[in-house]
Protein backbone atom coordinates (compact mmCIF):
# COMPACT_ATOMS: atom_id res chain seq x y z
CA UNK A 1 0.00 0.00 0.00
CA UNK A 2 2.85 2.38 0.88
CA UNK A 3 4.51 1.72 -2.47
CA UNK A 4 1.28 2.53 -4.31
CA UNK A 5 0.97 5.91 -2.51
CA UNK A 6 4.55 6.81 -3.39
CA UNK A 7 4.04 6.05 -7.11
CA UNK A 8 0.80 8.09 -7.18
CA UNK A 9 2.55 11.10 -5.59
CA UNK A 10 5.39 10.96 -8.07
CA UNK A 11 2.88 10.74 -10.92
CA UNK A 12 1.10 13.89 -9.63
CA UNK A 13 4.38 15.80 -9.33
CA UNK A 14 5.32 14.75 -12.85
CA UNK A 15 2.01 16.01 -14.27
CA UNK A 16 2.42 19.37 -12.47
CA UNK A 17 5.96 19.75 -13.76
CA UNK A 18 4.79 18.98 -17.29
CA UNK A 19 2.06 21.63 -17.01
CA UNK A 20 4.61 24.23 -15.85
CA UNK A 21 6.91 23.42 -18.75
CA UNK A 22 4.05 23.67 -21.25
CA UNK A 23 2.95 27.05 -19.86
CA UNK A 24 6.53 28.26 -19.97
CA UNK A 25 6.94 27.19 -23.58
CA UNK A 26 3.66 28.85 -24.60
CA UNK A 27 4.63 32.12 -22.91
CA UNK A 28 8.05 31.97 -24.58
CA UNK A 29 6.52 31.52 -28.06
CA UNK A 30 3.59 33.93 -27.61
CA UNK A 31 5.88 36.65 -26.24
CA UNK A 32 8.03 36.51 -29.37
CA UNK A 33 4.98 36.80 -31.63
CA UNK A 34 3.69 39.80 -29.70
CA UNK A 35 7.10 41.49 -29.85
CA UNK A 36 7.31 41.05 -33.61
CA UNK A 37 3.79 42.54 -33.96
CA UNK A 38 4.84 45.63 -32.02
CA UNK A 39 2.72 44.81 -28.99
CA UNK A 40 5.63 45.23 -26.62
CA UNK A 41 3.55 45.64 -23.47
CA UNK A 42 1.85 42.26 -23.95
CA UNK A 43 5.20 40.66 -24.92
CA UNK A 44 6.83 41.98 -21.76
CA UNK A 45 4.06 40.48 -19.60
CA UNK A 46 4.38 37.09 -21.32
CA UNK A 47 8.16 36.98 -20.90
CA UNK A 48 7.78 37.91 -17.20
CA UNK A 49 5.33 35.02 -16.75
CA UNK A 50 7.78 32.69 -18.47
CA UNK A 51 10.57 33.66 -16.06
CA UNK A 52 8.32 33.18 -13.03
CA UNK A 53 7.30 29.65 -13.95
CA UNK A 54 8.97 27.33 -11.41
CA UNK A 55 9.10 24.30 -13.69
CA UNK A 56 10.48 26.21 -16.67
CA UNK A 57 13.73 24.74 -18.04
CA UNK A 58 16.79 26.88 -17.38
CA UNK A 59 17.51 27.44 -21.08
CA UNK A 60 14.00 28.73 -21.84
CA UNK A 61 13.92 30.77 -18.65
CA UNK A 62 17.20 32.46 -19.62
CA UNK A 63 15.87 33.36 -23.07
CA UNK A 64 12.67 34.74 -21.57
CA UNK A 65 14.73 36.90 -19.22
CA UNK A 66 16.69 38.37 -22.16
CA UNK A 67 13.54 38.93 -24.17
CA UNK A 68 11.94 40.62 -21.15
CA UNK A 69 14.83 43.07 -20.82
CA UNK A 70 14.70 43.85 -24.55
CA UNK A 71 10.94 44.42 -24.48
CA UNK A 72 11.14 46.70 -21.44
CA UNK A 73 13.96 48.66 -23.07
CA UNK A 74 11.99 49.24 -26.28
CA UNK A 75 8.58 49.77 -24.63
CA UNK A 76 7.71 53.52 -24.80
CA UNK A 77 6.41 55.37 -21.74
CA UNK A 78 4.40 58.58 -21.58
CA UNK A 79 3.83 61.06 -18.76
CA UNK A 80 0.45 62.77 -19.04
CA UNK A 81 -0.24 66.31 -17.82
CA UNK A 82 -3.33 68.52 -17.91
CA UNK A 83 -3.37 72.25 -17.14
CA UNK A 84 -6.21 74.63 -16.41
CA UNK A 85 -6.64 77.97 -18.22
CA UNK A 86 -4.23 79.60 -15.73
CA UNK A 87 -1.51 76.99 -16.18
CA UNK A 88 -2.19 75.08 -12.95
CA UNK A 89 -1.99 71.29 -12.78
CA UNK A 90 -5.18 69.22 -12.90
CA UNK A 91 -5.24 65.91 -11.04
CA UNK A 92 -8.73 64.44 -11.49
CA UNK A 93 -8.35 63.59 -15.17
CA UNK A 94 -9.27 60.29 -16.84
CA UNK A 95 -6.93 59.43 -19.71
CA UNK A 96 -7.88 56.95 -22.44
CA UNK A 97 -5.93 55.70 -25.44
CA UNK A 98 -7.97 54.32 -28.32
CA UNK A 99 -11.03 54.03 -26.02
CA UNK A 100 -9.04 52.05 -23.44
CA UNK A 101 -8.70 53.71 -20.03
CA UNK A 102 -5.07 54.12 -18.97
CA UNK A 103 -5.57 55.95 -15.69
CA UNK A 104 -8.35 57.55 -13.65
CA UNK A 105 -6.15 60.36 -12.30
CA UNK A 106 -2.75 61.92 -12.94
CA UNK A 107 0.15 61.30 -10.55
CA UNK A 108 3.15 62.24 -12.68
CA UNK A 109 4.29 58.65 -13.20
CA UNK A 110 5.11 57.17 -16.64
CA UNK A 111 2.60 54.87 -18.30
CA UNK A 112 3.67 52.24 -20.85
CA UNK A 113 2.05 52.36 -24.28
CA UNK A 114 2.80 50.33 -27.39
CA UNK A 115 4.57 52.15 -30.24
CA UNK A 116 2.39 53.52 -33.03
CA UNK A 117 -0.34 56.10 -33.52
CA UNK A 118 -2.84 56.56 -30.69
CA UNK A 119 -5.88 58.74 -30.10
CA UNK A 120 -5.77 60.17 -26.58
CA UNK A 121 -8.77 61.48 -24.67
CA UNK A 122 -8.55 63.58 -21.48
CA UNK A 123 -11.79 63.84 -19.49
CA UNK A 124 -11.64 66.68 -16.96
CA UNK A 125 -13.65 66.89 -13.76
CA UNK A 126 -15.46 69.95 -15.18
CA UNK A 127 -16.87 67.76 -17.97
CA UNK A 128 -14.63 69.22 -20.63
CA UNK A 129 -13.08 66.63 -22.96
CA UNK A 130 -9.76 67.28 -24.69
CA UNK A 131 -8.47 65.03 -27.47
CA UNK A 132 -5.11 64.60 -29.14
CA UNK A 133 -3.46 62.27 -31.67
CA UNK A 134 0.13 61.21 -30.95
CA UNK A 135 2.70 59.02 -32.66
CA UNK A 136 4.56 56.99 -30.03
CA UNK A 137 8.04 55.83 -31.06
CA UNK A 138 9.71 52.60 -30.02
CA UNK A 139 12.24 53.13 -27.23
CA UNK A 140 10.86 56.59 -26.37
CA UNK A 141 10.92 57.05 -22.60
CA UNK A 142 9.04 59.45 -20.32
CA UNK A 143 7.67 61.61 -23.12
CA UNK A 144 5.45 64.34 -21.65
CA UNK A 145 2.07 64.76 -23.33
CA UNK A 146 0.32 67.86 -22.03
CA UNK A 147 -3.08 69.41 -22.76
CA UNK A 148 -4.62 72.70 -21.61
CA UNK A 149 -8.23 73.34 -20.70
CA UNK A 150 -10.12 75.92 -22.73
CA UNK A 151 -11.08 79.14 -20.97
CA UNK A 152 -14.79 79.51 -20.30
CA UNK A 153 -16.75 82.69 -21.03
CA UNK A 154 -16.68 85.06 -18.05
CA UNK A 155 -19.62 87.16 -16.82
CA UNK A 156 -17.55 90.32 -17.39
CA UNK A 157 -17.19 89.44 -21.06
CA UNK A 158 -20.95 88.95 -21.34
CA UNK A 159 -21.60 92.31 -19.67
CA UNK A 160 -19.20 94.00 -22.08
CA UNK A 161 -20.99 92.37 -24.99
CA UNK A 162 -24.35 93.66 -23.73
CA UNK A 163 -22.92 97.16 -23.32
CA UNK A 164 -21.75 97.13 -26.92
CA UNK A 165 -25.15 96.15 -28.31
CA UNK A 166 -26.66 99.70 -28.28
CA UNK A 167 -23.63 100.98 -30.16
CA UNK A 168 -24.29 98.46 -32.93
CA UNK A 169 -28.05 98.97 -33.21
CA UNK A 170 -28.40 102.77 -33.35
CA UNK A 171 -31.92 104.23 -33.66
CA UNK A 172 -32.84 105.35 -37.19
CA UNK A 173 -34.51 108.56 -38.26
CA UNK A 174 -38.12 107.95 -39.26
CA UNK A 175 -39.15 108.06 -42.90
CA UNK A 176 -41.20 111.19 -42.18
CA UNK A 177 -37.97 113.12 -41.64
CA UNK A 178 -36.68 112.16 -45.05
CA UNK A 179 -40.04 112.91 -46.69
CA UNK A 180 -40.12 116.40 -45.19
CA UNK A 181 -36.52 117.01 -46.17
CA UNK A 182 -37.22 115.88 -49.75
CA UNK A 183 -40.27 118.10 -50.07
CA UNK A 184 -38.29 121.06 -48.72
CA UNK A 185 -35.48 120.48 -51.20
CA UNK A 186 -37.93 120.18 -54.11
CA UNK A 187 -39.72 123.35 -53.00
CA UNK A 188 -36.44 125.28 -52.89
CA UNK A 189 -35.63 124.15 -56.43
CA UNK A 190 -39.11 125.24 -57.54
CA UNK A 191 -38.68 128.61 -55.80
CA UNK A 192 -35.40 129.26 -57.57
CA UNK A 193 -36.73 128.26 -60.99
CA UNK A 194 -39.91 130.36 -60.88
CA UNK A 195 -38.16 133.32 -59.25
CA UNK A 196 -35.62 133.39 -62.08
CA UNK A 197 -38.40 133.09 -64.67
CA UNK A 198 -40.31 135.97 -63.09
CA UNK A 199 -37.20 138.16 -62.94
CA UNK A 200 -36.57 137.50 -66.64
CA UNK A 201 -40.08 138.63 -67.60
CA UNK A 202 -39.74 141.66 -65.26
CA UNK A 203 -36.57 142.75 -67.05
CA UNK A 204 -38.37 142.56 -70.41
CA UNK A 205 -41.25 144.71 -69.11
CA UNK A 206 -38.86 147.26 -67.56
CA UNK A 207 -37.37 147.89 -71.01
CA UNK A 208 -40.69 149.16 -72.38
CA UNK A 209 -42.17 150.72 -69.23
CA UNK A 210 -44.21 152.83 -68.87
CA UNK A 211 -45.43 152.64 -72.48
CA UNK A 212 -45.57 148.88 -72.99
CA UNK A 213 -47.83 147.68 -75.82
CA UNK A 214 -50.91 145.63 -75.10
CA UNK A 215 -49.11 142.52 -76.34
CA UNK A 216 -46.96 142.65 -73.22
CA UNK A 217 -49.97 142.15 -70.92
CA UNK A 218 -49.57 138.37 -71.19
CA UNK A 219 -45.94 138.69 -70.12
CA UNK A 220 -47.06 140.71 -67.12
CA UNK A 221 -49.59 138.03 -66.14
CA UNK A 222 -46.94 135.32 -66.56
CA UNK A 223 -44.53 137.26 -64.37
CA UNK A 224 -47.13 137.57 -61.64
CA UNK A 225 -47.87 133.84 -61.88
CA UNK A 226 -44.19 132.95 -61.65
CA UNK A 227 -43.70 135.13 -58.59
CA UNK A 228 -46.78 133.61 -56.96
CA UNK A 229 -45.50 130.07 -57.51
CA UNK A 230 -42.06 131.10 -56.22
CA UNK A 231 -43.64 132.54 -53.07
CA UNK A 232 -45.69 129.39 -52.50
CA UNK A 233 -42.61 127.23 -53.08
CA UNK A 234 -40.63 129.24 -50.56
CA UNK A 235 -43.41 128.84 -48.01
CA UNK A 236 -43.55 125.08 -48.58
CA UNK A 237 -39.75 124.87 -48.17
CA UNK A 238 -39.91 126.76 -44.88
CA UNK A 239 -42.74 124.57 -43.53
CA UNK A 240 -40.97 121.36 -44.63
CA UNK A 241 -37.74 122.45 -42.94
CA UNK A 242 -39.64 123.10 -39.74
CA UNK A 243 -41.36 119.71 -39.87
CA UNK A 244 -38.07 117.91 -40.53
CA UNK A 245 -36.42 119.73 -37.62
CA UNK A 246 -39.26 118.86 -35.27
CA UNK A 247 -39.19 115.19 -36.30
CA UNK A 248 -35.40 115.06 -35.84
CA UNK A 249 -35.45 116.34 -32.26
CA UNK A 250 -38.62 114.42 -31.36
CA UNK A 251 -36.98 111.20 -32.53
CA UNK A 252 -34.02 111.78 -30.22
CA UNK A 253 -36.30 112.13 -27.21
CA UNK A 254 -38.53 109.15 -27.97
CA UNK A 255 -37.70 105.48 -28.27
CA UNK A 256 -37.19 103.79 -31.60
CA UNK A 257 -40.32 101.69 -31.19
CA UNK A 258 -42.52 104.71 -30.50
CA UNK A 259 -41.04 106.60 -33.41
CA UNK A 260 -41.59 103.76 -35.83
CA UNK A 261 -45.22 103.39 -34.71
CA UNK A 262 -45.93 107.12 -34.99
CA UNK A 263 -44.09 107.66 -38.28
CA UNK A 264 -45.88 107.43 -41.59
CA UNK A 265 -43.99 105.69 -44.37
CA UNK A 266 -44.22 106.50 -48.03
CA UNK A 267 -43.09 104.48 -50.97
CA UNK A 268 -43.35 107.31 -53.56
CA UNK A 269 -43.34 111.09 -53.06
CA UNK A 270 -43.59 113.69 -55.82
CA UNK A 271 -43.96 117.50 -55.97
CA UNK A 272 -45.72 118.94 -59.07
CA UNK A 273 -46.10 122.66 -59.79
CA UNK A 274 -49.70 123.65 -60.62
CA UNK A 275 -50.22 126.69 -62.85
CA UNK A 276 -53.49 128.12 -64.06
CA UNK A 277 -54.78 131.46 -65.32
CA UNK A 278 -55.87 132.30 -61.77
CA UNK A 279 -52.67 131.43 -59.90
CA UNK A 280 -50.24 128.59 -59.14
CA UNK A 281 -49.00 126.29 -56.45
CA UNK A 282 -47.38 122.94 -55.65
CA UNK A 283 -49.11 119.57 -55.50
CA UNK A 284 -47.60 117.03 -53.02
CA UNK A 285 -48.54 113.41 -53.70
CA UNK A 286 -47.42 110.39 -51.68
CA UNK A 287 -48.20 106.67 -51.72
CA UNK A 288 -48.31 105.17 -48.22
CA UNK A 289 -47.38 101.59 -47.29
Amino acid sequence: MAGLVTVTSLFGISRAASADVAACVRAHASGQREAKAGRLKSASELFAACVSEEGCPDAIRAECAEFYKSSERNLPTLIFAALDEHGGDLIQVRVSADDRVLTESLDGRPIALDPGQHHLKFELASGQVLESDVLVREGEKNRIVSVRAKAEAKPADQATSRNNEPAVAQPRLPVGFWVASGVGAAALVSFGAFALAGNGKKSTLNDCAPNCPSSKHEDYDAMQRDYLIADISLGVAAVSAGVATWIFFSNRRSSEAETQAASTRFSNVSVTPLVSSRGGGLVLSATAF
